[in-house]
Parts: C-alpha cells; sequence; structure tokens
C-alpha cells in the first residue's frame, strides 16, 4: 500500500507537541538529516537501513519538503518522516536525550558573510544541543564543497569535550551521488567530509517537553470598534525585541465582514516563524488569536507579539 503524503509530511507544531512520542515508540533507531535537499540521501537512508530504523528530515524549505514526501512516497518507504521546519530549534526543543543514532547534514548553506555567522545550522549550542540528543558513540557527519566551513565546525567540536574526531576527508567516497555532490565535483570543487562522534554522556541544557493544549487567544474591552478598526493600521509600523526575542508586524488584510489578519515575524534565538494573527471585531471586544492555519508553535516571541498588539489596542482613550 502506497503511504499517503499526510502520514510522511508534517510540521514543527505537530510533530513537538502531539505526534513525536508515538512515532518514536515504533522504532529501535532513529537517525536524522538535516537540509536534505530534493530529498537523495534522505530515501537512500531510509532504503539502507529498513523498517526498523525511522528517518527524519528536517528542511526549511516548504518546496524541498514537498518533493521529498512524494518520492518517499512513492516508493513506499514508511519508514521516513518529513519535518518542514528549522532544524536548531528542532533538535533543541523536540528531541529527547540520547533519542538519535545519528546525524547527518551534506552540503548546506555556509552562510559565508560575517554578518550572517548566526544563520548557519551549527553556529550557537548546536554542539551541546548534539551531545544531548545523540545516543553515546553515535555520530554526526558533515559533507560540504567549503573547506573553511568545514574546519570552522571541526573546531567547534574540538572544543566540546563530548566529541572525538573520527575523521576529516578530503574527497572522499560518498555512499551516494547528490544533485549538489555531482554539480561542486563538475565544477572540479573538492568535497570535504567532518565525522565526529559522541563519547560521553548527555550534557547541555535539560531537554524540556513543549505542550500546547490550546489556541492562543487574548480578549481586549473595546467600547468604540471603528476607532479600534482605524487603530489597527498603527501596528505595522510596530516591532519588538525581549532578548533573545523579536517580532514585527508587516501587512494587514481586512475581510469583507471588517475582521483582520495581521502577518507577523517573529523569532526566538534565531528560530524563525511566519504566521497570522486574527483580529474579530465583535461588539465592545476584540479578540486577537494566532491562526491555527499557519501552524506556528506557541514560542515566547510567539506570546509577546500578541501581548503586543493587546497592549496596542489597551492605548485607545
Amino acid at each position: 500500500m502506497v503511504p499517503v503524503i499526510s502520514d510522511i509530511f508534517t510540521n514543527t507544531r505537530e510533530f513537538c507537541s502531539t505526534s513525536r512520542e508515538k512515532l518514536f515508540s515504533s522504532y529501535d533507531r532513529r537517525i536524522v538529516e538535516i537540509g536534505f535537499g530534493n530529498g537523495d540521501f534522505l530515501v537512500h537512508l531510509a532504503e539502507k537501513h529498513g523498517a526498523g530504523t525511522l528517518i527524519l528530515g528536517l528542511e526549511v524549505s516548504a518546496v524541498c519538503a514537498l518533493k521529498a514526501t512524494r518520492r518517499l512516497s512513492e516508493r513506499h518507504l514508511t519508514n521516513a518522516r518529513v519535518i518542514l521546519g528549522d532544524a536548531r530549534f528542532l533538535l533543541e526543543k523536540c528531541f529527547p536525550d540520547e533519542s538519535l543514532c545519528g546525524v547527518f547534514m551534506n552540503f548546506p548553506c555556509p552562510w559565508p558573510k560575517t554578518r550572517h555567522a548566526s544563520r548557519r545550522v551549527t553556529s550557537g549550542r548546536f554542539t551541546g544541543t548534539l551531545s544531548r540528543v545523540l545516543e553515546r558513540k553515535a555520530e554526526f557527519s558533515l559533507v560540504t564543497d567549503e573547506e573553511w566551513y568545514a574546519r570552522e565546525v571541526n573546531n567547534y567540536f574540538l572544543k566540546d569535550p563530548n566529541f572525538e574526531l573520527v575523521s576529516f576527508d578530503h574527497d572522499p567516497e560518498l555512499e551516494i551521488t547528490t544533485k549538489y555532490g555531482s554539480k561542486w565535483r563538475e565544477m572540479g570543487k573538492t568535497i570535504f567530509r567532518l565525522t565526529v562522534r559522541k563519547k560521553g554522556k548527555s550534557s547541555g541544557f535539560p531537554f524540556e517537553k513543549m505542550e500546547e493544549t490550546e489556541t492562543m487567544h487574548t480578549r481586549i474591552d473595546l467600547p468604540d470598534i471603528e476607532t479600534g478598526r482605524r487603530k489597527a493600521a498603527g501596528l505595522l509600523s510596530g516591532a519588538g525585541a525581549k532578548d533573545p526575542c523579536h517580532w514585527s508586524f508587516k501587512a494587514i488584510y481586512w475581510s469583507d465582514d471588517g475582521h483582520a489578519l495581521v502577518k507577523t515575524i517573529t523569532s526566538d534565538d534565531g528560530f524563525e516563524q511566519t504566521f497570522f494573527f486574527r483580529l474579530v471585531f465583535t461588539n465592545g471586544s476584540l479578540l486577537v488569536k494566532v491562526e491555527d492555519a499557519g501552524a506556528p508553535l506557541h514560542t515566547e516571541a510567539v506570546k509577546l507579539a500578541m501581548a503586543s498588539i493587546a497592549a496596542h489596542f489597551r492605548e485607545i482613550p
């Protein structure tokens, strides 16, 4: 039986709050690929390891996630899942201690400019996160065409006492040839592969299970509805920050019945979400709620953004 796409694909909110525990308990081993592109290596992992191993692909591109989901479905690979979301946030917030027996990352964007360094998946708390989620003696493998990036990541792991270097290879024989692997070799570029192994116990910050049991909303007394609607435009000049959280309001879309959607971008220590708040103007009040269609995680930045909207409308005399 061909698995349906809905059985393979999930978003960050669904995975972190509802489906993870049951899914993890169904498999003896779990492996992650970060940023799987068109899904070549993800398919390879699912076929290589078989039904007893769960393969999890983490990807921020919805286009890539859909392509990989379709490929897995067409090949009847029921032991793989595609999760649309930021790998740093997912690994840090949604994976229990020592739950993974391997993590792979093939040809990630290295974000070479200094001002973009914080966008690199391997920056910040990445080694600490891996030391927590990997089983003892489990390995992390990075393949890249940028030597400076491979050495930078290697230096991160050398500073972490919970890891040891397994190998740092130049032009290694890869298990399969992916789209980018073929492209860089055709251009004559050298391929680098870094492999490190966890040698100690879990360390770093503790795993905090995420719970979301109800829709986020708040209600504000608003005696003058028309004044409130006019004041909504002022949200577009609004942005806020409370380190490490940031939020901004980008656009307002009005419905024929006088309600609105506010396009919002939030960031929690680099984890970005784009979604909508719904503004429902009723007699004597305004209901502000997170639009479930966007399925954002209810992070601290999302809560602060909602509080900012409420404060904006409470200023109406």
